[in-house]
């Protein structure tokens, strides 16, 4: 069994944050988001090999990444793409992944999440089914689950429809970035091209994770795995402060304040001066310094100097 990882998109609602530095490698409760994944993953005996796709832009920095790792384990996969309207989507990044390595189960992990459940509980669900399995996460109610691709399964698990969105969701199962395709059916993602290949536009249908899992229910054994607990796609400004509030308990100080007023969530990482300020509600990067300053709900980046500011609802990173 093999695992990809997808990590090819730009991020570009966290900007300039993210401009340089791929979302997965964000710091989430004092590790990058994808360490949360790959720890675990590192784990479980049957797995061979960890591939990593990501683009043009970021090859440098999983490299680098990678380096503090059992590199042995692991393969980049860079698609040949440098800017948001050249990339190749989360459909098409498996499918180019997929054709550069070897045929056998694969997990396929969106490596911007955080996920709660233990990844052994999901295969052992996953091999007893021997066929796609998408983990889905029970929402707090049937609003909220107007904003996710949403499924519906029956007693075993087996789904019935997928909703992208809907006025009146029919469940509070919400699709995500979490699958597993076992070998038997390797065909699935060209019959899938095939079917939508002039009829859409390819952007469309290589981009859509909803359409692929509405599209491959209809015509194969598909199955959810609910879980509950936590799920954090850190997408947004208000999502990721709001993942760094579930995960971690309590305030995260490992940088060094003075005289300064420090509220709920705020997460202050290593090298990071905090003096004379207020901090509330947010994160504040590695080695950077903010004096005289109030910051609240904002998110930032390393290195950066903020001198007699007040940053609301800001994102913020030192020019590169």
């Amino acid at each position: 069994m093999n695992s990809i990882i997808l990590a090819g998109g730009y991020a570009t609602r966290l900007w300039p944050i993210t401009k340089h530095k791929a979302k997965p490698l964000l710091p989430l409760a004092g590790k990058p988001i994808i360490s949360h994944i790959l720890d675990e993953l590192e784990e479980i005996e049957e797995m061979e090999k960890i591939y990593i796709t990501t683009n043009e832009r970021f090859e440098e920095s999983f490299k680098g990444y990678l380096k503090t790792r059992d590199e042995d384990t692991y393969d980049l996969i860079i698609e040949e793409q440098r800017s948001e309207e050249e990339k190749l989507g989360a459909i098409g990044g498996i499918m180019n992944a997929l054709d550069q390595i070897e045929k056998t189960d694969h997990l396929v992990i969106g490596g911007d999440n955080y996920y709660s459940f233990k990844i052994s509980d999901f295969l052992d669900f996953a091999k007893k089914k021997n066929s796609v399995v998408n983990a889905c996460y029970e929402v707090e109610s049937l609003e909220e689950a107007k904003n996710y691709g949403i499924l519906n399964f029956d007693e075993n698990k087996k789904i019935q429809d997928f909703q992208e969105k809907p006025e009146e969701p029919k469940s509070r199962m919400a699709s995500t970035a979490f699958y597993y395709f076992p070998e038997n059916i390797d065909d699935i993602f060209q019959n899938y091209v095939d079917y939508w290949e002039g009829k859409i536009s390819r952007t469309k249908y290589l981009d859509e994770p909803g359409r692929f899992i509405s599209w491959t229910s209809e015509r194969y054994d598909c199955f959810a795995f609910p879980f509950t607990g936590t799920w954090a796609d850190v997408g947004t400004r208000q999502g990721y402060l709001r993942a760094e509030q579930e995960i971690r308990d309590g305030n995260m100080i490992r940088g060094y304040t003075e005289n300064s007023k420090i509220g709920e969530n705020v997460t202050i990482l290593e090298g990071t001066t905090v003096k004379n300020s207020e901090v509330e509600n947010s994160i504040i990067f590695e080695d950077s310094i903010i004096e005289d300053s109030i910051i609240k709900n904002s998110i930032v980046g390393e290195k950066t100097v903020i001198e007699d500011l007040e940053i609301q609802e800001g994102l913020v990173k030192k020019s590169d």
